[in-house]
């Protein structure tokens, strides 16, 4: 009689097995239920807190209705976060490519290393105020937050993995189980509930307590949490905003937009024939060259710079602008035309500007938020 009962609970083992692996990617597995897990009192849900500045003069939070912000989902996706099991041979994280000491970027490097060693294609984006955004990675191929997760844990040059062999490795961990528990209850451990709670924790990602939003935020009485400007950062601030010198504030806003993006896609004259960009998703050839414009959060932590990271450095930069604008480049941005004039000549700014112009992108970095013990393991 046991020997009976022995191969009939292998028989229901394996044939689970077989669902699991058939139906993970495509639809909810039956739900892995924790004993210890009172689904009554779980999630709390997540007040997050901005900072000050934010509060009158940004955009309205973007948080899906069906992933709202919870103690338990944030834990749980900072967790994930650095879990290396996430690629094929378990030896990257999405923190290998996005370090939180550096911004949430992979500095120093143009294309980052997948879980093989092979080079990427294109630089890893800085993760900073990713709740005010709407659609994200370079060429706007990700709709959400969630979707966005979906994508580098099967991308053949990065984590090469099968979601379907993350989310068995991931229920095997009894703490997962526990943890997924608490985070969404009765519901599945799979790419959906992964990618949602990765998503909670990178909306808590918010950076702004830079010296320039100190100085800005005092203007509007607001007081300041650290430094101000100097008298230079000032000055470089005053070239960056006038449309006959920096002339930056066009695609990256000004002091009443502290995420420093307007976050369109724009094409800002790279190239004479640009990659292919956004129209790689739209289809659409006017889209050819446009790439998210960037947050300038954050700077001093965030080389090299561009979609494909060619320049090293911001003065390499600033001096691109000055007079390496590709005026004829398809698509190129009618910002860009304002940038080179009409008949293709170049603005230039002086050694002094151009060094006072360094000086306030790199006072837009928030040193509070790349030493944050909440975003780190």
């Amino acid at each position: 009689m046991r020997k009976d009962n022995s191969l009939i609970i292998v028989f229901i083992v394996f044939s689970s097995m077989l669902t699991l692996v058939a139906c993970v990617d495509d639809d909810p597995i039956k739900p892995v239920h924790c004993e210890n897990c009172p689904s009554e009192n779980y999630p709390t849900p997540y007040s997050l807190k901005l900072p000050p500045l934010f509060a009158s003069q940004t955009a309205p939070l973007n948080i899906p209705a069906d992933n709202p912000l919870t103690v338990e989902g944030i834990a749980l996706g900072k967790k994930l976060f650095f879990e290396k099991r996430l690629s094929i041979n378990n030896t990257i994280s999405c923190a290998s490519c996005h370090q939180p000491e550096n911004s949430f970027n992979d500095r120093g490097k143009s294309f980052s290393l997948g879980a093989i060693g092979q080079p990427g294609h294109i630089n890893a984006m800085p993760l900073v105020n990713l709740i005010y955004a709407d659609r994200f990675n370079w060429d706007g191929s990700a709709k959400s937050l969630e979707e966005q997760a979906l994508i580098p844990v099967a991308h053949p040059l990065e984590m090469m993995e099968k979601w379907v062999d993350v989310a068995i490795k991931i229920q095997a961990d009894p703490m997962y189980v526990l943890d997924f528990g608490k985070a969404f209850p009765n519901e599945s451990i799979d790419s959906t509930t992964i990618t949602k709670a990765l998503a909670q924790f990178e909306r808590t990602l918010v950076s702004g307590n830079s010296p320039a939003d100190n100085y800005f935020g005092a203007e509007v009485g607001i007081v300041p949490q650290g430094r101000v400007l100097t008298a230079e950062e000032i000055r470089g601030f005053e070239v960056f905003d006038d449309p006959d010198r920096g002339d930056c504030g066009h695609c990256h806003g000004g002091q009443y937009n502290p995420n420093w993006t307007d976050y369109t896609f724009r094409n800002n004259g790279l190239d004479l024939n640009p990659d292919s960009g956004l129209a790689k998703v739209t289809k659409k050839p006017f889209d050819v060259g446009k790439f998210k414009v960037p947050s300038l959060r954050n700077l001093k932590y965030t080389a090299p710079y561009m979609h494909d990271g060619r320049f090293n450095t911001l003065e390499e930069v600033v001096q691109f602008y000055m007079d390496g604008v590709e005026p004829n480049s398809t698509n190129i941005s009618v910002d860009m035309f304002h940038r080179t004039g009409a008949n293709g000549h170049t603005i230039a700014l002086t050694l002094q500007e151009k060094s006072d112009l360094v000086a306030f992108l790199k006072a837009l970095t928030d040193e509070e938020f790349v030493t944050n013990p909440n975003f780190r393991p």
